[in-house]
């Protein structure tokens, strides 16, 4: 993940206009996941399969080198692995700064190296952008599985985070499930009674998830493909609600119907055979 700042301001990227990636306006959960957009690994590898999704609508008028209210989600126009799922990922701090990812999901991280290597094609052949300066790096992990998480590991020691399970499986989704355990231990300690941080996801939003992981696992559904037809198909602000597991039961069969029916159900068919581990 690279901070950047343009050495030699442009307008702004005419081909982010005429590019195809998933947007949101500000205000939406995206701006939330700064500190959370990490390269990503899961325990599970999805199909790899070029794609895109919905278009980022121009802005008139703007003459900056980046749209301070959109952000970039899901950029697919990186070059797919043989195994798994890229996206680029962007995110605007300034007129003239932005915050930019490149996310990878495998079986294993990939080097420093490779990282770099990825984030340098993503900006200038994919973004195009001019001479810039990188003031800022990250790096991390996220673990994408369905594995069982143990929320308290002894008389008085507790999980919240990603250890708690509040990472959501399929999406990496993390920050906004952290606040709502630690909303919930700080009330439990105010009224006197255990701080047990609580369950981050629903039943649901699990059976969900594992039945996502396990299609990208086996080959059923490519990666880039399979979340192209969700942002198409699903209107923007449910589609952030349905990463964030704050969906209506409703609202998750009208989502599930955007998806690889045939290849979904028969995922769902064999989900009471297969061994779950626990981490």
């Amino acid at each position: 993940m690279w901070r950047i700042c343009p050495t030699a301001p442009r307008s702004r990227l005419p081909h982010l206009t005429g590019g195809r990636c998933s947007c949101t306006r500000a205000g939406c959960t995206t701006r939330g996941r700064s500190g959370n957009c990490r390269p990503a690994a899961p325990r599970c590898c999805s199909t790899s399969a070029a794609g895109s999704s919905v278009p980022m609508p121009p802005l008139a008028g703007a003459t900056a080198p980046f749209a301070e209210d959109t952000a970039c989600l899901m950029d697919f126009r990186t070059p797919q692995p043989a195994h798994g799922l890229s996206f680029g990922y962007l995110l605007p701090l300034g007129p003239d700064r932005a915050l930019v990812e490149y996310t990878e999901f495998s079986a294993a991280p990939l080097s420093r190296a490779s990282y770099d290597a990825a984030l340098e094609h993503y900006t200038t052949q994919v973004l195009g952008l001019g001479p810039f300066e990188v003031w800022d790096t990250e790096q991390g992990v996220i673990p994408m599985t369905d594995a069982r998480f143990p929320r308290q590991t002894g008389r008085h020691t507790f999980r919240i985070g990603t250890s708690g399970g509040a990472t959501r499986p399929a999406t990496g989704y993390t920050f906004a499930s952290v606040q709502r355990q630690s909303l919930a231990i700080a009330t439990a300690y105010r009224r006197g009674a255990l701080p047990a941080p609580p369950q981050a996801h629903s039943r649901r939003s699990l059976a969900l998830d594992a039945v996502m992981l396990r299609a990208l696992d086996s080959g059923r559904v490519a990666g880039a493909d399979f979340f192209t037809r969700l942002f198409e198909h699903v209107p923007m602000e449910r589609m952030l609600r349905f990463l964030d597991g704050r969906t209506s039961v409703r609202e998750d069969l009208t989502i599930g119907f955007a998806t690889p029916v045939l290849p979904m159900l028969r995922t769902v068919a064999e989900m009471p055979f297969l061994r779950r581990g626990a981490s």
